[in-house]
């Protein structure tokens, strides 16, 4: 029997599966079942309960007294480049001790994480308005592009200048990476609350089986006046 494709709904998982860069924030009013769950007999089980994310934070620091541009993660394409991508006088370090940064590169390729949050700090107040270019890249050649301007997520009550929290939803896989620039003698910090994260050993025999970890809004205090649309439903969040 000949079935007729429907270039329509293919283009767009094609799409959604190549991307990695949702240029929306999180969309936490979907409810829908492209599954269909269910449809075959089967009892649909709950979700499990978010729990509380443990970030993924980074220093860097500038040696120099020029503008370098810093490149994180986007493991496929910078595992073997120089740096992995950043220029030669940036310093990539992990905040957590016993983690490298060669680690974490490694494990957003592996076990790739959505943002519900990202906080950028410095000891210049010009860095942290540096904007965040997201770049997906596939290995067809295919890549999209998307500017992050932090700016842009400054409170008209904000009285710290060198921190930002930008509620932004974006998949960190190894296809793709953020590169920002990093101004002369700086050092900048940035953490990466996740929203949701895969990791497919968890369905090996004998462990628990949900390949999926769900995350809540992160616990940290937001310059806002109402809850950023990227965060999961259900949760507080704190404010100034």
């Amino acid at each position: 029997m000949n079935e007729k494709l429907n270039i329509d709904a293919y283009l767009a998982e094609v799409n959604q599966a190549f991307s990695g860069v949702d240029a929306t924030p999180y969309n936490v009013g979907y409810e829908g079942d492209l599954g269909f769950s269910g449809a075959n007999g089967v009892a649909m089980v709950a979700a499990p309960r978010a729990v509380t994310p443990s970030p993924y934070q980074i220093s860097v620091s500038n040696t120099t007294a020029g503008i370098l541009t810093l490149v994180l993660f986007g493991k496929n394409q910078y595992l073997l480049s120089t740096n992995f991508g950043s220029a030669a006088g940036l310093t990539i370090t992990p905040s957590q001790v016993n983690v490298s940064y060669l680690q974490l590169l490694n494990q957003s390729a592996e076990q790739p994480f959505e943002t519900s949050l990202i906080r950028v700090q410095a000891d210049n107040n010009s860095q942290v308005t540096q904007i965040l270019t997201i770049t997906s890249t596939d290995a067809n050649g295919q890549t999209c592009t998307v500017p992050v301007i932090t700016q842009s997520y400054f409170s008209a009550n904000q009285f710290q200048a060198g921190i930002v929290d930008v509620p932004y939803a974006i998949t960190i896989d190894g296809n793709t990476s953020i590169t920002t620039p990093i101004l002369g003698g700086v050092t900048a910090t940035y953490t990466f609350f996740p929203a949701e994260k895969v990791n497919t050993s968890k369905v090996l025999r004998g462990r628990s089986g949900q390949a999926l970890t769900q995350y809540a809004a992160p616990t940290v205090p937001i310059v806002a006046q109402e809850r950023p649309s990227s965060y999961p439903s259900g949760n507080q969040f704190l404010k100034y």
